[in-house]
């Protein structure tokens, strides 16, 4: 058996049944092996970093490993995105990099490049991977693939590399000679005191869950509305932890950090019990003076990696209980206590006053606003549904405003931030989930870094909506300029255009409509249902703002309250 064809039956037996990329000489092997598989379909994308954000999508949706191919320098090196980006989210990924003949190789690292299109994958990625390595040894391909394999799925998932010589790709194995992996034992999580995280909670008035990105597998998700249903404690989310709890659920407060909900910041700041279940606490969801966040709580982090744990100390740091654990085996371990006497009716009922006192979106507005359009489209949608943000202004305002239902499911890009990101990862969401509505949103900047997608999207005749909120500019930079650099907005307005997107979406063979009104808001609905891909195009004013925005602490958002607000704020919490 070749080895290309052996890569191609181990990915089928591990349920990687799509292989997103690009084919070039070096990679070729490979993807002969897939076009004549019964398990895999090639997916060609028209950038490789396009293709590095599909599988990080489908690898999210379908919470399994997914894979991209590339071949040769220039297109693994288009890769790296992807892979940065499935890193810092901890997303499963396999890139298999097609590379020159094993004995092409450069001999010295003084040598810069002996082969054509020659370049270290391995050294490359080395930061960026949870594994990488080069198989020169055709005997060591099952080895390599399986702990490739368990290592992207194993703790703190994340992205693992195999680069593969044209050679060794072409080379023929007996199967039945090839040495497996073994994986070591276990890791031990820390012990959990129930009694003491329950004695915690007994003694708050105002308890609060924080949730991560480590709590959106479908088993800890089921979980966490168990534990909700048992104890209905207020619950806050993180960017990438926003889908975690339905929006409708009783416990759901919103989003917190920089750009958080208002409301949701001041719950958290005032919270006197803080559970953070696999959230890694970067700092723009500590939004400035650290202090300020969950200043007066006691706090009880749950996280899958230990230097998270050790890396940062937020509030007082006194009295804080840190705990090596998935969220999934915490919650387990709490599932086992009786925990009948929690209940918040009080600290429910101020939350839900913050709620109608500082909205992001308001329904009375007569001008199209982004966060107003975001929330009224987010009505009545389908549970088999993924949203796909992009990065800037508009992934904030889809934060902030839409709502996600039960099964919903929210794409972002957290740690790495990528532009360009939206609508690639709405392609391998479509493949991940073909039967859900699938909904990309985009900035007029953001789409244009990877735009080249929408062939994919025509070519495969996939129903996504493309949302453009278009204000004309890059606007998350030029507010930055607009404070600090005395409205001097080089780059992001003066220099800067969107292009005629009602010309772009018929030359990929897409229908497009202009949202100009608030009365449009109910045909976008509709438009959503339909089987049609289409981009959808919101006029928005080139100064427009989210709300809020950041400000010197969690909850000093701007534009900043007056004193007599702040202090209500704190008169609320004595009960």
């Amino acid at each position: 058996m070749k080895v290309a064809k052996y890569v191609v039956d181990l990915l089928g037996n591990n349920g990687i049944d799509i292989v997103f990329g690009q084919i070039g000489g070096f990679n070729a092997d490979l993807l002969d092996a897939i076009a004549g598989s019964k398990k895999q379909r090639f997916v060609l994308n028209y950038h490789e970093q396009g293709a590095a954000f599909a599988a990080n999508a489908f690898a999210m949706v379908r919470e399994n490993v997914s894979a991209a191919t590339s071949s040769g320098a220039p297109s693994s090196c288009n890769l790296v995105a992807g892979i940065a980006n499935a890193f810092f989210d901890s997303i499963p990924c396999l890139f298999l990099v097609g590379s020159v003949h094993s004995e092409a190789v450069k001999k010295s690292p003084e040598v810069r490049q002996n082969a054509f299109e020659e370049m270290d994958m391995v050294a490359l990625t080395a930061g960026i991977t949870k594994y990488a390595v080069k198989i020169n040894d055709a005997k060591d391909v099952r080895f390599c693939l399986e702990k490739a394999l368990h290592i992207a799925r194993e703790g703190r998932k994340g992205p693992v590399l195999i680069d593969l010589p044209y050679d060794v790709a072409r080379s023929d194995i007996n199967v039945e000679e090839l040495r497996g992996y073994t994986p070591e034992g276990a890791r031990e999580f820390d012990k959990i005191d129930v009694s003491q995280i329950l004695e915690a909670l007994q003694n708050a008035k105002r308890p609060l869950l924080l949730l991560g990105g480590g709590c959106r597998n479908e088993s800890t998700r089921n979980a966490i509305l168990q534990f909700l249903d048992k104890a209905p404690i207020p619950a806050v989310a993180s960017l990438c932890g926003l889908d975690v709890l339905p929006h409708e659920h009783p416990s759901f407060v919103g989003f917190i950090g920089h750009y958080g909900n208002r409301y949701a910041n001041f719950a958290l700041a005032n919270c006197d019990c803080l559970i953070i279940l696999g959230s890694r606490l970067d700092e723009r969801q500590l939004a400035g003076d650290k202090t300020r966040f969950a200043g007066e709580a006691k706090i009880i982090r749950v996280d899958i990696d230990r230097t998270e744990l050790d890396r940062v100390q937020p509030g007082s740091g006194k009295g804080n209980i840190n705990l090596y654990s998935s969220a999934g085996n915490f919650l387990e371990q709490m599932l086992k206590a009786d925990l009948r006497q929690l209940s918040f009716p009080k600290w429910h009922a101020v939350i839900a006053r913050w709620k109608a006192r500082y909205p992001s979106h308001h329904t009375s507005r007569r001008e199209v606003d982004a966060n107003d359009f975001l929330h009224a489209i987010s009505e009545d949608l389908p549970s088999e549904l993924v949203v796909c943000a992009d990065v800037g202004q508009n992934q904030m305002f889809t934060a902030q405003s839409f709502r996600l239902r039960k099964g919903n499911r929210l794409l972002n890009t957290g740690g790495y931030g990528s532009m360009g990101f939206s609508l690639p990862a709405s392609i391998g969401a479509a493949y991940a989930w073909p039967n859900a509505m699938v909904i990309s949103i985009n900035g007029d900047g953001g789409l244009m870094m990877n735009i080249q997608e929408l062939q994919a999207v025509k070519r495969d005749k996939l129903p996504i909506k493309i949302i453009v909120l278009n204000n004309n500019c890059l606007g998350m930079i030029r507010r930055l300029q607009e404070r600090i650099f005395d409205d001097r907005t080089t780059g992001s307005v003066e220099g800067y255009e969107a292009p005629d997107y009602s010309a772009i979406a018929p030359s990929y063979g897409l229908e497009y409509i202009r949202i100009d009104a608030v009365e449009k808001y109910g045909l976008v609905r509709e438009l959503l249902k339909s089987p049609a891909a289409m981009i959808i195009e919101v006029e928005l004013p080139t100064r427009i703002m989210n709300n809020p925005e950041p400000g010197a602490a969690i909850d000093l958002q701007t534009p900043l309250l007056s004193d007599e607000e702040n202090r209500q704020i704190k008169r609320d919490c004595l009960f």
